[in-house]
């Protein structure tokens, strides 16, 4: 299945000092949309993929409505097409967007920071901040959140949470905090960007046995909850030794790219955001499926994780001479180690092993 990103602008309401999406006045064009299906199509033909599926991105996605709400009719029209999805910070949502998101079956991918989102996710001093009863700007997003939260609710259960220097201390006070907001589901992601000191990889060692201390503790409890990056690492490693692991760390140059406002295709939105690896008819994915392949990285051959890890950022490690990060290494390194503790210690557990189930169901 081919991964299709859709970049309906690079403009966003936020301020988040970690997204490395140039925060721009880009703005995709319907007929831009239009001429791009072919262009679509030969990236598939070119991938060696019949279907593909789609994520609306940018910026903040729903700052270009009108971009979206004519590409969705023409995307569920298209046998081709196996999904609609949005990624969306979610601010600028309202009942009749929230209604057409679920009559057109887009699915939401909710990027919130949870109880640390007012220093990692800073509003913007736009009109788009404004509480329409106050006329005045929120007093930070978590309250403009609170005005939305029966909408946002109705529309996901679960949320991207990105983890960076500036919040390791309070990922357990985050977790309990989503978990309260009636997020069992968090999906906790590292940043794989080289921003990483040695004393944050220490600090990141810390706060992570303390937060895996803590989902063990609910884990027992009989609460089926999970957290993205322990989970992805649980299913790695019993995907990997079983049967290898996955060919790809990600969808960048291997089997999807990001069509951005202007109608050029990339790689991912990083590529883009530097111009970097244009993608046209020259492009080959064999080429970069090999070369970005986790198997074949040299600095992989010797690490106890090779069977299971899939490497860092593609992106990142293209600029770094197409070798993983050392700082992006150590942090997989500790939370692999958390994650096999979650393993071990609940094993035994009912609520974990019918979580397990469902995790391996849900990758096949």
């Amino acid at each position: 299945m081919f991964t299709l990103e859709i970049s309906v602008t690079e403009k966003c309401n936020l301020g988040c000092p970690y997204c490395y999406v140039a925060n721009k006045m880009t703005w995709m064009e319907t007929e831009t949309f239009d001429a791009s299906i072919p262009k679509i199509y030969n990236m598939m033909r070119l991938s060696n993929n019949e279907h593909y599926q789609v994520s609306f991105f940018g910026g903040e996605p729903l700052l270009n409505w009108k971009l979206i709400t004519h590409a969705v009719p023409i995307l569920k029209a298209d046998e081709k097409c196996k999904g609609i999805n949005i990624i969306t910070n979610l601010t600028l949502i309202d009942e009749e967007k929230a209604k057409y998101l679920r009559e057109n079956g887009v699915g939401v991918s909710w990027s919130f920071d949870g109880m640390s989102s007012n220093e990692t996710r800073p509003l913007l001093p736009v009109l788009e901040n404004s509480n329409p009863e106050t006329g005045k700007l929120f007093n930070g997003i978590l309250e403009m959140y609170e005005s939305k939260k029966d909408i946002i609710m109705s529309l996901t259960n679960g949320c991207k949470v990105m983890i960076w220097p500036g919040n390791i201390n309070s990922m357990t006070e985050n977790f309990e905090f989503l978990l309260d907001y009636g997020i069992e589901h968090p999906d906790f992601s590292l940043v794989r960007d080289d921003v990483w000191t040695i004393n944050d990889i220490k600090e990141y060692k810390v706060q992570l046995e303390r937060l895996t201390n803590r989902y063990i503790e609910i884990i027992k409890s009989g609460r089926p909850a999970s957290i993205g990056f322990l989970r992805l690492a649980i299913l790695d490693t019993l995907y990997g030794l079983v049967k290898g692991k996955r060919p790809f760390g990600c969808f960048a140059g291997t089997n999807g790219g990001v069509l951005m406002s202007s109608g050029d295709f990339y790689p991912c939105a990083r590529f883009a955001s530097k111009k970097l690896l244009k993608m046209d008819e020259t492009f080959d994915f064999k080429y970069y499926k090999n070369h970005f392949s986790p198997k074949n990285y040299d600095k992989c051959q010797s690490c106890d994780l090779k069977q299971v890890c899939n490497a860092g950022c593609t992106f990142s490690q293209m600029q770094n001479g197409n070798k993983p990060l050392d700082s992006v290494c150590e942090l997989f390194h500790i939370t692999y180690i958390e994650a096999h503790r979650v393993l071990q210690e609940c094993k035994e557990e009912p609520v974990f092993q019918d979580l397990l189930i469902n995790w391996m169901e849900s990758i096949g």
